[in-house]
Protein backbone atom coordinates (compact mmCIF):
# COMPACT_ATOMS: atom_id res chain seq x y z
CA UNK A 1 0.00 0.00 0.00
CA UNK A 2 2.88 2.35 0.92
CA UNK A 3 4.47 1.95 -2.52
CA UNK A 4 1.13 2.22 -4.30
CA UNK A 5 0.51 5.65 -2.76
CA UNK A 6 3.93 6.77 -3.96
CA UNK A 7 3.32 5.46 -7.48
CA UNK A 8 -0.11 7.10 -7.59
CA UNK A 9 1.26 10.49 -6.51
CA UNK A 10 4.09 10.19 -9.06
CA UNK A 11 1.74 9.29 -11.92
CA UNK A 12 -0.65 12.10 -11.00
CA UNK A 13 2.26 14.59 -11.07
CA UNK A 14 3.42 13.32 -14.46
CA UNK A 15 -0.09 13.53 -15.89
CA UNK A 16 -0.67 17.07 -14.56
CA UNK A 17 2.70 18.18 -15.93
CA UNK A 18 1.89 16.75 -19.34
CA UNK A 19 -1.56 18.36 -19.35
CA UNK A 20 -0.25 21.83 -18.39
CA UNK A 21 2.45 21.67 -21.05
CA UNK A 22 0.12 20.32 -23.75
CA UNK A 23 -2.50 23.00 -23.12
CA UNK A 24 0.13 25.77 -22.71
CA UNK A 25 -1.52 27.01 -19.52
CA UNK A 26 1.54 27.46 -17.32
CA UNK A 27 5.08 26.42 -16.49
CA UNK A 28 4.42 22.91 -15.10
CA UNK A 29 7.37 23.55 -12.77
CA UNK A 30 5.60 23.71 -9.38
CA UNK A 31 1.98 22.59 -9.43
CA UNK A 32 2.52 18.87 -10.31
CA UNK A 33 4.89 18.47 -7.34
CA UNK A 34 2.57 20.42 -5.07
CA UNK A 35 -0.26 17.99 -5.80
CA UNK A 36 2.02 14.95 -5.41
CA UNK A 37 3.24 16.20 -2.01
CA UNK A 38 -0.38 16.64 -0.89
CA UNK A 39 -0.94 12.97 -1.61
CA UNK A 40 2.35 11.79 -0.13
CA UNK A 41 4.29 14.11 2.18
CA UNK A 42 7.52 12.11 2.08
CA UNK A 43 7.39 11.69 -1.70
CA UNK A 44 11.04 12.70 -2.18
CA UNK A 45 12.37 9.95 0.10
CA UNK A 46 10.85 7.29 -2.18
CA UNK A 47 12.79 8.00 -5.36
CA UNK A 48 15.54 5.54 -6.25
CA UNK A 49 18.80 7.16 -7.29
CA UNK A 50 21.46 5.58 -9.46
CA UNK A 51 24.41 4.01 -7.63
CA UNK A 52 27.13 6.63 -7.07
CA UNK A 53 24.75 9.45 -8.07
CA UNK A 54 26.04 12.73 -6.64
CA UNK A 55 23.50 15.18 -5.19
CA UNK A 56 24.44 18.89 -5.05
CA UNK A 57 22.35 21.60 -3.40
CA UNK A 58 22.97 25.32 -3.97
CA UNK A 59 21.38 27.90 -1.68
CA UNK A 60 21.86 31.52 -0.62
CA UNK A 61 20.25 34.81 -1.60
CA UNK A 62 21.58 35.62 -5.07
CA UNK A 63 23.11 33.57 -7.88
CA UNK A 64 21.56 30.14 -7.25
CA UNK A 65 20.02 29.71 -10.70
CA UNK A 66 23.07 30.84 -12.65
CA UNK A 67 25.47 28.81 -10.49
CA UNK A 68 23.39 25.65 -11.02
CA UNK A 69 23.14 26.33 -14.75
CA UNK A 70 26.88 26.84 -15.15
CA UNK A 71 27.64 23.78 -13.01
CA UNK A 72 25.26 21.63 -15.03
CA UNK A 73 26.86 22.75 -18.28
CA UNK A 74 30.38 22.08 -17.00
CA UNK A 75 29.52 18.58 -15.77
CA UNK A 76 27.66 17.77 -19.00
CA UNK A 77 30.85 18.65 -20.86
CA UNK A 78 32.46 15.61 -19.18
CA UNK A 79 29.81 13.36 -20.74
CA UNK A 80 27.88 12.79 -17.50
CA UNK A 81 24.09 12.73 -17.27
CA UNK A 82 22.72 15.61 -15.19
CA UNK A 83 19.28 16.82 -14.12
CA UNK A 84 18.42 20.02 -12.27
CA UNK A 85 15.47 22.30 -11.58
CA UNK A 86 16.21 24.43 -14.62
CA UNK A 87 13.05 26.54 -14.33
CA UNK A 88 14.32 27.99 -11.04
CA UNK A 89 11.44 26.46 -9.04
CA UNK A 90 13.36 26.04 -5.80
CA UNK A 91 10.65 25.31 -3.22
CA UNK A 92 9.91 21.71 -2.21
CA UNK A 93 7.07 21.58 -4.76
CA UNK A 94 9.43 22.60 -7.59
CA UNK A 95 12.05 20.05 -6.56
CA UNK A 96 9.38 17.33 -6.32
CA UNK A 97 8.12 18.33 -9.78
CA UNK A 98 11.62 17.97 -11.24
CA UNK A 99 12.10 14.51 -9.71
CA UNK A 100 8.68 13.36 -10.93
CA UNK A 101 9.33 14.73 -14.41
CA UNK A 102 12.68 12.99 -14.92
CA UNK A 103 12.03 9.71 -13.11
CA UNK A 104 10.66 6.51 -14.60
CA UNK A 105 7.07 5.46 -13.92
CA UNK A 106 8.40 3.61 -10.88
CA UNK A 107 10.47 6.46 -9.43
CA UNK A 108 13.91 5.49 -10.75
CA UNK A 109 16.40 8.20 -11.72
CA UNK A 110 19.34 7.27 -13.94
CA UNK A 111 21.29 10.53 -13.64
CA UNK A 112 24.94 10.64 -12.59
CA UNK A 113 24.42 14.05 -10.96
CA UNK A 114 21.36 15.75 -9.50
CA UNK A 115 21.68 19.50 -8.92
CA UNK A 116 19.07 21.57 -7.11
CA UNK A 117 18.94 25.26 -6.39
CA UNK A 118 17.14 25.43 -3.05
CA UNK A 119 15.25 28.26 -1.39
CA UNK A 120 16.84 29.20 1.94
CA UNK A 121 13.79 28.23 3.99
CA UNK A 122 13.34 25.00 2.03
CA UNK A 123 16.86 23.65 2.60
CA UNK A 124 16.10 22.19 6.04
CA UNK A 125 13.03 20.36 4.70
CA UNK A 126 14.91 18.92 1.73
CA UNK A 127 17.94 17.72 3.70
CA UNK A 128 15.63 15.91 6.12
CA UNK A 129 14.61 13.73 3.14
CA UNK A 130 17.80 13.34 1.10
CA UNK A 131 21.49 13.49 2.04
CA UNK A 132 23.52 15.60 -0.41
CA UNK A 133 27.19 15.15 -1.18
CA UNK A 134 27.74 18.92 -1.49
CA UNK A 135 25.94 22.02 -0.25
CA UNK A 136 27.12 25.33 -1.70
CA UNK A 137 26.13 28.69 -0.19
CA UNK A 138 26.50 31.75 -2.42
CA UNK A 139 25.86 34.84 -0.25
CA UNK A 140 23.48 36.45 2.24
CA UNK A 141 21.59 39.66 1.46
CA UNK A 142 18.30 41.05 2.71
CA UNK A 143 15.60 39.53 0.52
CA UNK A 144 11.82 39.17 0.93
CA UNK A 145 11.83 40.57 4.47
CA UNK A 146 8.12 39.79 4.82
CA UNK A 147 8.97 36.11 4.39
CA UNK A 148 12.40 35.67 5.95
CA UNK A 149 12.75 38.57 8.36
CA UNK A 150 16.28 39.80 8.96
CA UNK A 151 19.39 37.90 7.88
CA UNK A 152 19.92 36.20 11.23
CA UNK A 153 16.72 34.24 10.59
CA UNK A 154 17.83 33.24 7.10
CA UNK A 155 21.22 32.10 8.40
CA UNK A 156 19.62 29.94 11.10
CA UNK A 157 17.42 28.28 8.48
CA UNK A 158 20.48 27.50 6.34
CA UNK A 159 22.37 26.12 9.34
CA UNK A 160 19.46 23.83 10.20
CA UNK A 161 19.52 22.55 6.64
CA UNK A 162 23.25 21.90 6.75
CA UNK A 163 23.10 20.20 10.13
CA UNK A 164 20.54 17.67 8.91
CA UNK A 165 23.23 16.13 6.70
CA UNK A 166 26.00 13.59 7.29
CA UNK A 167 29.46 13.63 5.68
CA UNK A 168 28.53 16.54 3.44
CA UNK A 169 31.12 18.87 1.89
CA UNK A 170 30.41 22.61 2.09
CA UNK A 171 31.45 25.00 -0.70
CA UNK A 172 31.39 28.51 0.77
CA UNK A 173 31.94 32.08 -0.42
CA UNK A 174 34.88 33.29 1.66
CA UNK A 175 34.25 36.96 0.75
CA UNK A 176 30.95 36.90 2.69
CA UNK A 177 31.84 36.53 6.37
CA UNK A 178 28.33 35.32 7.24
CA UNK A 179 28.70 32.49 4.73
CA UNK A 180 32.32 31.68 5.54
CA UNK A 181 31.64 31.11 9.24
CA UNK A 182 28.36 29.20 9.12
CA UNK A 183 28.00 26.86 12.09
CA UNK A 184 27.97 23.27 10.86
CA UNK A 185 28.04 19.78 12.34
CA UNK A 186 28.72 16.43 10.67
CA UNK A 187 30.26 18.05 7.60
CA UNK A 188 33.15 16.23 6.00
CA UNK A 189 35.06 19.38 4.99
CA UNK A 190 34.71 23.01 3.97
CA UNK A 191 36.10 24.49 0.78
CA UNK A 192 36.19 28.20 -0.01
CA UNK A 193 36.20 30.37 -3.12
CA UNK A 194 36.81 34.11 -3.40
CA UNK A 195 37.68 36.95 -5.76
CA UNK A 196 40.75 39.17 -5.92
CA UNK A 197 39.92 42.46 -7.64
CA UNK A 198 42.22 45.25 -8.73
CA UNK A 199 41.79 48.30 -6.49
CA UNK A 200 42.12 51.97 -7.36
CA UNK A 201 44.40 54.40 -5.59
CA UNK A 202 41.81 55.11 -2.91
CA UNK A 203 41.69 51.40 -1.99
CA UNK A 204 38.10 51.07 -3.15
CA UNK A 205 36.56 48.59 -5.51
CA UNK A 206 36.68 49.79 -9.11
CA UNK A 207 32.87 49.49 -9.20
CA UNK A 208 31.19 52.92 -9.27
CA UNK A 209 29.29 54.25 -6.29
CA UNK A 210 31.12 52.10 -3.72
CA UNK A 211 30.49 54.25 -0.67
CA UNK A 212 26.73 54.36 -0.95
CA UNK A 213 26.00 50.83 -2.15
CA UNK A 214 23.51 48.82 -0.07
CA UNK A 215 25.29 46.38 2.21
CA UNK A 216 24.59 44.27 5.27
CA UNK A 217 25.78 44.96 8.80
CA UNK A 218 28.64 42.60 9.49
CA UNK A 219 29.96 41.63 12.90
CA UNK A 220 32.62 39.15 13.92
CA UNK A 221 31.03 35.68 14.24
CA UNK A 222 33.28 34.97 17.24
CA UNK A 223 33.18 38.06 19.45
CA UNK A 224 30.54 40.27 17.74
CA UNK A 225 33.01 43.14 17.37
CA UNK A 226 33.17 45.25 14.21
CA UNK A 227 34.99 43.85 11.23
CA UNK A 228 37.68 45.89 9.52
CA UNK A 229 37.45 45.83 5.71
CA UNK A 230 40.52 46.70 3.66
CA UNK A 231 38.27 46.66 0.58
CA UNK A 232 34.85 45.55 -0.58
CA UNK A 233 34.08 44.02 -3.95
CA UNK A 234 30.29 43.77 -3.90
CA UNK A 235 28.19 45.20 -1.04
CA UNK A 236 29.72 43.70 2.13
CA UNK A 237 31.73 41.04 0.25
CA UNK A 238 35.48 41.65 0.43
CA UNK A 239 38.60 41.39 2.57
CA UNK A 240 37.91 41.55 6.30
CA UNK A 241 39.47 40.96 9.71
CA UNK A 242 38.11 41.31 13.23
CA UNK A 243 39.20 44.42 15.13
CA UNK A 244 39.27 42.55 18.47
CA UNK A 245 40.02 38.85 18.04
CA UNK A 246 42.11 36.82 15.59
CA UNK A 247 39.31 36.02 13.14
CA UNK A 248 40.07 36.75 9.49
CA UNK A 249 38.95 35.55 6.11
CA UNK A 250 39.69 31.82 5.67
CA UNK A 251 42.21 30.49 3.17
CA UNK A 252 40.61 30.13 -0.23
CA UNK A 253 40.83 26.86 -2.12
CA UNK A 254 39.70 28.59 -5.32
CA UNK A 255 40.99 32.12 -5.96
CA UNK A 256 39.66 34.11 -8.93
CA UNK A 257 42.21 36.70 -10.04
CA UNK A 258 43.47 38.71 -13.04
CA UNK A 259 39.91 39.76 -13.86
CA UNK A 260 39.30 41.68 -17.08
CA UNK A 261 35.96 42.56 -18.61
CA UNK A 262 34.19 44.36 -21.41
CA UNK A 263 30.48 44.73 -22.11
CA UNK A 264 30.11 41.11 -23.21
CA UNK A 265 32.81 38.90 -21.67
CA UNK A 266 34.58 38.34 -18.36
CA UNK A 267 38.13 36.97 -18.54
CA UNK A 268 39.75 35.55 -15.40
CA UNK A 269 42.27 33.14 -13.89
CA UNK A 270 41.65 30.59 -11.14
CA UNK A 271 44.40 29.54 -8.75
CA UNK A 272 43.82 26.26 -6.93
CA UNK A 273 45.76 23.15 -5.90
CA UNK A 274 43.04 21.08 -7.62
CA UNK A 275 44.41 22.22 -11.00
CA UNK A 276 47.65 20.80 -12.39
CA UNK A 277 48.59 24.20 -13.86
CA UNK A 278 49.59 27.22 -11.81
CA UNK A 279 47.61 29.53 -14.09
CA UNK A 280 44.20 28.52 -15.41
CA UNK A 281 42.59 31.08 -17.67
CA UNK A 282 38.89 31.07 -18.59
CA UNK A 283 36.35 33.42 -20.13
CA UNK A 284 32.66 33.76 -19.35
CA UNK A 285 30.27 35.26 -21.94
CA UNK A 286 28.34 37.14 -19.27
CA UNK A 287 28.58 40.51 -17.54
CA UNK A 288 28.90 41.59 -13.91
CA UNK A 289 31.14 40.76 -10.97
CA UNK A 290 28.21 38.84 -9.47
CA UNK A 291 28.49 36.30 -12.30
CA UNK A 292 32.18 35.77 -11.51
CA UNK A 293 31.13 34.58 -8.06
CA UNK A 294 28.63 32.22 -9.70
CA UNK A 295 31.28 30.84 -12.05
CA UNK A 296 33.80 30.39 -9.23
CA UNK A 297 31.26 28.47 -7.16
CA UNK A 298 30.32 26.23 -10.10
CA UNK A 299 33.96 25.47 -10.93
CA UNK A 300 34.76 24.70 -7.28
CA UNK A 301 31.90 22.19 -7.08
CA UNK A 302 32.80 20.57 -10.41
CA UNK A 303 36.48 20.18 -9.49
CA UNK A 304 35.55 18.74 -6.08
CA UNK A 305 33.34 16.01 -7.57
CA UNK A 306 34.94 15.23 -10.94
CA UNK A 307 38.19 15.15 -12.89
CA UNK A 308 36.90 17.84 -15.21
CA UNK A 309 39.59 19.36 -17.44
CA UNK A 310 40.19 23.02 -18.23
CA UNK A 311 38.93 22.44 -21.77
CA UNK A 312 35.69 20.94 -20.43
CA UNK A 313 35.25 23.80 -17.96
CA UNK A 314 35.67 26.36 -20.73
CA UNK A 315 33.27 24.46 -22.98
CA UNK A 316 30.70 24.47 -20.18
CA UNK A 317 31.11 28.21 -19.56
CA UNK A 318 31.01 29.38 -23.16
CA UNK A 319 28.06 27.21 -24.25
CA UNK A 320 25.92 28.05 -21.24
CA UNK A 321 22.48 29.36 -22.13
CA UNK A 322 20.87 31.36 -19.35
CA UNK A 323 17.52 30.27 -17.95
CA UNK A 324 14.70 32.66 -18.69
CA UNK A 325 15.18 36.05 -17.12
CA UNK A 326 18.79 35.65 -15.97
CA UNK A 327 20.60 37.49 -18.73
CA UNK A 328 18.23 36.24 -21.42
CA UNK A 329 18.39 37.77 -24.89
CA UNK A 330 15.20 38.31 -26.89
CA UNK A 331 14.73 39.82 -30.35
CA UNK A 332 11.55 41.63 -31.41
CA UNK A 333 11.09 43.46 -34.73
CA UNK A 334 14.84 43.18 -35.37
CA UNK A 335 15.55 44.98 -32.10
CA UNK A 336 17.43 43.47 -29.17
CA UNK A 337 16.42 43.27 -25.52
CA UNK A 338 17.99 41.55 -22.52
CA UNK A 339 16.17 40.45 -19.35
CA UNK A 340 17.78 40.61 -15.89
CA UNK A 341 15.69 39.48 -12.92
CA UNK A 342 15.79 41.85 -9.92
CA UNK A 343 14.50 41.08 -6.45
CA UNK A 344 16.50 42.86 -3.74
CA UNK A 345 18.62 46.00 -3.21
CA UNK A 346 22.07 44.48 -3.72
CA UNK A 347 21.18 42.42 -6.77
CA UNK A 348 19.42 45.37 -8.40
CA UNK A 349 22.30 47.72 -7.67
CA UNK A 350 24.90 45.35 -9.13
CA UNK A 351 22.85 44.90 -12.30
CA UNK A 352 22.44 48.68 -12.68
CA UNK A 353 26.14 49.32 -12.04
CA UNK A 354 26.99 46.95 -14.87
CA UNK A 355 24.35 48.10 -17.37
CA UNK A 356 24.89 51.87 -17.08
CA UNK A 357 28.35 51.44 -18.57
CA UNK A 358 26.96 49.87 -21.74
CA UNK A 359 26.61 52.32 -24.66
CA UNK A 360 23.10 52.97 -25.98
CA UNK A 361 21.36 51.19 -23.11
CA UNK A 362 17.64 51.76 -22.55
CA UNK A 363 15.56 50.56 -19.59
CA UNK A 364 12.21 48.97 -18.71
CA UNK A 365 11.68 48.27 -15.00
CA UNK A 366 8.69 46.11 -14.02
CA UNK A 367 7.75 45.51 -10.37
CA UNK A 368 5.10 43.20 -8.89
CA UNK A 369 4.38 42.52 -5.21
CA UNK A 370 2.93 39.00 -5.38
CA UNK A 371 3.97 36.37 -2.82
CA UNK A 372 6.85 35.05 -4.94
CA UNK A 373 8.21 38.60 -5.35
CA UNK A 374 7.82 39.56 -1.69
CA UNK A 375 4.89 41.71 -0.63
CA UNK A 376 7.14 44.38 0.83
CA UNK A 377 8.56 46.63 -1.91
CA UNK A 378 10.34 49.01 0.46
CA UNK A 379 13.59 47.51 -0.87
CA UNK A 380 13.20 49.76 -3.91
CA UNK A 381 14.38 52.66 -1.75
CA UNK A 382 17.62 50.87 -0.83
CA UNK A 383 18.56 49.99 -4.42
CA UNK A 384 20.83 52.43 -6.28
CA UNK A 385 18.36 53.75 -8.87
CA UNK A 386 20.25 57.05 -8.63
CA UNK A 387 22.76 55.38 -10.97
CA UNK A 388 20.24 56.18 -13.71
CA UNK A 389 20.20 59.90 -12.88
CA UNK A 390 22.36 60.80 -15.89
CA UNK A 391 20.34 58.66 -18.28
CA UNK A 392 18.91 61.06 -20.87
CA UNK A 393 16.38 58.79 -22.58
CA UNK A 394 12.92 57.61 -21.51
CA UNK A 395 12.68 54.98 -18.78
CA UNK A 396 9.66 52.68 -18.94
CA UNK A 397 8.04 51.30 -15.77
CA UNK A 398 5.44 48.56 -15.49
CA UNK A 399 3.87 45.94 -13.22
CA UNK A 400 1.42 46.19 -10.34
CA UNK A 401 3.75 48.57 -8.52
CA UNK A 402 4.56 50.77 -11.51
CA UNK A 403 3.53 53.90 -9.52
CA UNK A 404 5.99 52.93 -6.76
CA UNK A 405 8.96 52.50 -9.06
CA UNK A 406 7.99 55.70 -10.89
CA UNK A 407 8.04 57.55 -7.56
CA UNK A 408 11.37 55.95 -6.65
CA UNK A 409 12.88 57.14 -9.94
CA UNK A 410 11.57 60.65 -9.33
CA UNK A 411 13.39 60.73 -5.98
CA UNK A 412 16.50 59.43 -7.74
CA UNK A 413 16.59 62.76 -9.63
CA UNK A 414 15.12 61.38 -12.83
CA UNK A 415 12.80 63.84 -14.55
CA UNK A 416 9.13 62.85 -14.48
CA UNK A 417 9.07 63.75 -18.19
CA UNK A 418 11.39 60.80 -18.82
CA UNK A 419 9.23 58.24 -17.00
CA UNK A 420 6.68 56.29 -19.05
CA UNK A 421 4.31 54.20 -16.95
CA UNK A 422 2.08 51.31 -18.08
CA UNK A 423 1.09 48.60 -15.61
CA UNK A 424 0.51 46.04 -18.39
CA UNK A 425 3.87 44.47 -19.18
CA UNK A 426 3.01 43.46 -22.75
CA UNK A 427 1.92 46.99 -23.64
CA UNK A 428 4.91 48.52 -21.84
CA UNK A 429 7.31 46.21 -23.69
CA UNK A 430 5.71 47.00 -27.04
CA UNK A 431 5.99 50.73 -26.37
CA UNK A 432 9.58 50.42 -25.19
CA UNK A 433 10.66 48.33 -28.19
CA UNK A 434 9.03 50.80 -30.60
CA UNK A 435 10.86 53.72 -28.97
CA UNK A 436 14.41 52.41 -29.33
CA UNK A 437 16.67 52.85 -32.32
CA UNK A 438 18.32 49.84 -33.98
CA UNK A 439 21.69 50.64 -32.42
CA UNK A 440 20.14 50.78 -28.93
CA UNK A 441 19.53 47.84 -26.60
CA UNK A 442 16.61 47.57 -24.20
CA UNK A 443 17.33 46.13 -20.74
CA UNK A 444 14.25 44.74 -18.99
CA UNK A 445 14.50 44.50 -15.19
CA UNK A 446 11.48 42.53 -13.88
CA UNK A 447 10.62 40.92 -10.57
CA UNK A 448 9.86 37.20 -10.58
CA UNK A 449 6.11 37.13 -11.26
CA UNK A 450 6.45 39.73 -14.01
CA UNK A 451 8.92 37.32 -15.55
CA UNK A 452 6.40 34.48 -15.26
CA UNK A 453 3.76 36.65 -16.91
CA UNK A 454 6.16 37.41 -19.75
CA UNK A 455 6.75 33.68 -20.16
CA UNK A 456 3.02 32.93 -20.25
CA UNK A 457 2.54 35.59 -22.92
CA UNK A 458 5.45 34.18 -24.93
CA UNK A 459 7.55 37.30 -24.45
CA UNK A 460 10.56 35.26 -23.23
CA UNK A 461 11.67 31.64 -22.95
CA UNK A 462 9.24 28.86 -22.13
CA UNK A 463 9.87 26.90 -18.97
CA UNK A 464 12.15 23.93 -19.64
CA UNK A 465 9.49 21.64 -18.17
CA UNK A 466 6.75 23.10 -20.38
Amino acid sequence: MYKLIFFFSLWIAKFIGFLISFLHIGQASNFPGKVALKIKKDLITNFKFKDNCKIILVSGTNGKSTTCGLLTNIIKATGANVIYNQSGANLLSGIATTLCHYSSLFGKLESDFIIFEVDEATLQHLTSQINPHIIAITNFFRDQLDRFGELDTTIKLIEKGINNTKNCTLILNADDCRVAFLQSKNTEKKLYYRLELNLDSNNKSTNPGYLSDPEETTKCPNCKSDLNFTNKFLAHLGNYKCTSCSLEKPFSDYLVTNIKSDHLILNFDIVSSSFTNNKNNFFLPMIGIFNLYNAACAIAIAKTLTNVTNVQIQKGLQTYSTIFGRGEKITTNNKTAWIYLIKNPTGTTEVLKTLINIPNARFLIAINDNYADGRDVSWLWDARFDLLANHKKEIFVSGKRAPDIALRLKYADISINQIRSNEKIKDALTEAIESIDKEETLYILPTYTVLLEMQRKRLCKNSPLA
